[in-house]
């Protein structure tokens, strides 16, 4: 870590910006509050920094920073205490005169939307002049036309010094670190060296060769291969599962139906049409058919199966009777029909309607082999005092995984996109300072950047994500610096 806070201090002093690249698990939080420090305590710059982050871990930023600098006074503007603090910031910088606080932690969503207070909030920003912009879990900024980079931009733009912290600095292909390199020196990457753009493409060795020794100043990148004295083993390990027949009988007729439409569009064509066959079924329409065959697969109540039309029509009825819907009964019948099994079983026990073919039991949630999987290893997993990450990409999904979960009987907690962002460091802490909750549900999102889960040694990826580089940074919750325990991943 010692390491890293002089690597971007060295970086800093020369060329007032730095990348800070070491894979995750590496400590860049403590990296970065270490040069903070360095710069108020050597170069008696106290700030003001701004730091911007993902919501979820605005919380953990600030306890880190009243951790280790406590000399700092440190604001977090975001939710609703932005409110309190906004007309005294806005007079203060209008004013001209010095903020309250060393660091302001705000999240990247200040910079996303375009509602008057967050333009506002923006205006205030731009006001002051920055000593430091940090941005942590900075691929955030990985498209350079998106309004969170152009907006951020506009508020780093005349800051003394811009760092970034990322474990993942290149997720899909070059341009997006360039995106980063653009955002860091706009002028250096955007003017003097614009054929570097042309490296980007490059496949001669020479050309990437050269691309490196540009980039080597700017970024500081170690992996855990280079430390892995310090950290536990992770151990990957892939399980197959076969479906049961309600499951795989619902995936084939899935399949079907995309079938059936395919040939009814070929069979439409003309002569000279069939030679140009690629593209007769929209590029939409085809996401979507693989959006349900991967329902499926993770769980066949996401989609609608059970419930057949006249069960609709019947609940259609029950649910418009007492005003769930403030429209007509045909208009009920069309929602419905679009409902998986698992929303209309959950909309049937909010309103409390049972009896007959109502709510769905504890065996339908065991009809998919994932869950079956699940019901087999995590028993075994607690008895060996092993603790759990589930990851899934669908909150959904993180639903019926809760009702898998007790059916199993384990304790549990839950984060999602939805949790409050006040609420999240608690459920952190809870998690791995109780060690009777069993398991912790976490959206592969939200709850797959930034934390620190080394409480558990064991991660599930129930459903895995088309981006590899979104799974390894789900794992990298509990296999990180602190970990005492080897880390088992399922897949």
């Amino acid at each position: 870590m010692c390491s890293g806070g002089s690597g971007i201090s060295a970086s800093s002093q020369a060329i007032s910006t730095a990348i800070l690249a070491d894979e995750m698990g590496l400590g860049k939080t403590i990296q970065a509050i270490t040069y903070l420090t360095l710069l108020k305590h050597l170069k008696n710059d106290p700030g003001p920094h701004l730091i911007v982050c993902p919501a979820s871990l605005l919380e953990n930023w600030e306890r880190e920073l009243k951790k280790w600098c406590p000399s700092f006074s440190v604001l977090q503007y975001h939710g609703a205490g932005r409110a309190s603090y906004s007309k005294e910031l806005g007079y203060l910088s209008k004013a001209g005169l010095p903020p309250p606080f060393n660091v302001l932690l705000v999240c990247y969503s200040l910079f996303e939307r375009h509602s008057v207070q967050q333009k506002d909030d923006r205006k205030i920003l731009k006001r002051w002049k920055w000593s430091c912009v940090l941005m942590d879990e900075a691929h955030a900024l990985k498209d350079k036309n998106s309004y969170r980079w152009k907006n951020l931009m506009s508020v780093a733009r005349n800051a003394k010094q811009r760092l970034m912290l990322t474990g993942t600095p290149l997720q899909n292909d070059l341009h997006e670190l360039w995106s980063l390199l653009e955002f860091m020196m706009p002028d250096l990457f955007a003017t003097e060296y614009v054929d570097l753009k042309k490296l980007l493409n490059a496949e001669d060795r020479e050309l990437i060769g050269r691309m490196k020794s540009i980039l080597g100043p700017f970024i500081l990148r170690r992996l855990k291969s280079d430390v892995m004295q310090q950290l536990v083993p992770k151990i990957q390990q892939v399980e197959y599962v076969i479906m049961e027949k309600h499951q795989e009988n619902a995936y084939r007729e899935a399949i079907e139906e995309y079938r059936t439409i395919s040939q009814a569009r070929i069979a439409k064509l003309s002569e000279p049409d069939l030679n140009n066959i690629i593209g007769i079924i929209p590029r939409r329409q085809i996401s979507n058919y693989f959006v349900q065959f991967r329902k499926i697969a993770n769980h066949p109540l996401l989609v609608r199966r059970i419930y057949d039309d006249d069960d609709v029509g019947r609940f259609a009825k029950r649910l418009h009777s007492i005003g769930v819907f403030e429209c007509t009964l045909d208009r009920v019948v069309e929602e419905l029909k679009n409902y998986s099994d698992f929303s209309i079983h959950q909309l049937l026990l909010r309103y409390g309607i049972t009896g007959g073919k109502g709510t769905l039991s504890d065996e339908h949630v065991m009809l998919s082999a994932k869950c079956q999987a699940l019901a087999e290893l995590l028993p075994s997993l607690k008895r060996s005092g092993h603790r759990v990450l589930i990851f899934s990409q669908w909150t959904s999904m993180l639903d019926i995984l809760e009702w898998t979960l007790d059916v199993i009987g384990v304790t549990y907690r839950r984060l999602d996109g939805s949790t409050q962002v006040t609420d999240r460091q608690t459920i952190v802490d809870d998690f791995n300072n109780d060690t009777s909750i069993f398991a912790c549900l976490l959206s592969t999102r939200a709850g797959g950047q930034g934390l620190n889960l080394t409480g558990a040694d064991t991660v599930v990826i129930h459903d895995m994500d088309f981006n590899p580089q979104i799974d390894r940074q789900a794992e990298d919750r509990c296999h990180r610096i602190g970990q005492t325990r080897p880390v088992t991943i399922y897949r």
